[in-house]
């Protein structure tokens, strides 16, 4: 299994990718989302949740009360600035001193009216966690500090925060299969006789093993992986906290964050019998259904069409061609249940709203997740759930690309 890095090294391509995004990557956004300034504020210990993705990799929270002000000139540069804070941001801001008896908000107001912006995109939001990372004290306080004219400037920050949090750029590309890499590894070795037994390991012994995986090499999960069987004579489908027994398929959730960037991954893995080489014609052909519905989403994906459209045209297309589909994609990145729009619900079939109306657009990345279902004649007609989900890359139309190996194979637990 490859080497994690050191955090030095881990700090180093983390903040080398942020010194580009900031300078490259946040005119363009700001531009596009006709923002003319975009200040975030939050206190140590209740960040913002965009706020630690704009700042050094070692600045590990925010000291105190942190203030992050960006202005886009009339010529379309960013001027970052760090309102009284001496923490040391590598000269990735300009600090503007701040010493008392002058009160913070004081000095944040003297910047606006020196800036003179056109408007000021504050961090709330109702639809979107990400976008209301803003404390309801801290806007209180920001409030009576400004003027008539400068608080008839605010508005939302809702769609600057989104395309800052789900855009990324080719060196985070880069990292983000190296990320992928890592996970692919320990859940392969998770699911071979390293760790399973048939007849004597439960799925909880496997859930258990991820986990050490990931401790062991000091990474943590974002969540909790599962590990669920199906098998013939269980017609509720996955199964939990079961001995594994020879014949079974298994399935696993697992997700880890490394270099700043969360994995998502769902895949099948088949126990074979005695003298079985591979999995049964039948699984194979299941397994079929759900890549070709995956091949179908990635067609549908283009430029512009919200998550909701999307959703609506790449199930109709699946039906069409006599699959039985489910579609539940996620924007994934700094955050595993990210910011983007949001291609269908698990619980919820049809448009989602909300995020779902948000538009697609290229260098943004989503954990396809999905399934199809069949009936099983060798199972006595039991229904089956071939489940997937894929980290991959929207870069352009009708193409997806995936960041991690072998997300087309259907592997034996050997």
């Amino acid at each position: 299994m490859r080497k994690v890095l050191s955090i030095k090294q881990q700090a180093e391509l983390f903040d080398n990718a942020l010194r580009q995004r900031l300078d490259d990557l946040l005119p363009q956004l700001m531009q596009r989302q006709n923002i003319s300034m975009w200040v975030v504020m939050n206190r140590e210990y209740n960040e913002d949740p965009v706020y630690l993705s704009m700042v050094p990799m070692m600045c590990r929270y925010a000291r105190r009360l942190s203030c992050l002000i960006f202005y886009r000139t009339p010529e379309g540069k960013v001027e970052r600035y760090c309102l009284g804070n001496d923490r040391d941001f590598d000269n990735m801001y300009t600090v503007i001193p701040w010493a008392p008896p002058k009160d913070r908000m004081e000095l944040l107001r003297e910047t606006i009216e020196r800036l003179n912006p056109e408007n000021i995109a504050l961090d709330y939001s109702e639809t979107n966690q990400f976008a209301d990372g803003l404390s309801k004290s801290l806007y209180d306080m920001f409030a009576r500090a400004m003027t008539p004219e400068i608080m008839a400037k605010v508005i939302s920050a809702e769609h600057i925060v989104t395309d800052w949090l789900q855009t990324r750029n080719r060196q985070e590309l880069v990292r983000y299969r190296a990320v992928n890499q890592l996970a692919k590894e320990i859940i392969e070795e998770c699911f071979s006789s390293k760790v399973i037994t048939p007849g004597v390991t439960t799925t909880c012994d496997v859930e258990w093993a991820l986990m050490e995986a990931v401790s062991e090499q000091g990474l943590e999960c974002w969540f909790t992986p599962t590990v669920d069987l199906q098998r013939k004579g269980c017609p509720g489908g996955r199964v939990r906290d079961e001995v594994i027994l020879p014949g079974d398929m298994l399935h696993c959730d697992f997700g880890l964050k490394y270099l700043g960037l969360c994995t998502d991954t769902q895949r099948i893995f088949y126990v074979p019998r005695a003298g079985e080489t591979e999995p049964p014609v039948y699984l194979q052909k299941a397994f079929q259904n759900t890549l070709r519905f995956m091949d179908i989403v990635a067609e549908n994906c283009i430029t512009g069409r919200t998550g909701d459209e999307i959703l609506v045209k790449s199930v109709e297309q699946a039906k069409n061609e006599g699959l039985r589909p489910h579609l539940y994609t996620h924007p994934i990145g700094v955050h595993g249940h990210a910011a983007g729009p949001c291609i269908g619900l698990f619980y919820k079939d049809g448009p989602v709203g909300g995020t779902g109306e948000y538009p697609l657009y290229p260098n943004t990345c989503y954990a396809l997740e999905l399934n199809t279902k069949v009936s099983v004649p060798e199972w006595e007609d039991d229904e089956l759930w071939v489940m997937r989900e894929e980290t991959v890359c929207f870069k352009e139309d009708g193409k997806l690309e995936y960041l991690m190996e072998d997300h087309d194979v259907f592997k034996m637990v050997e």
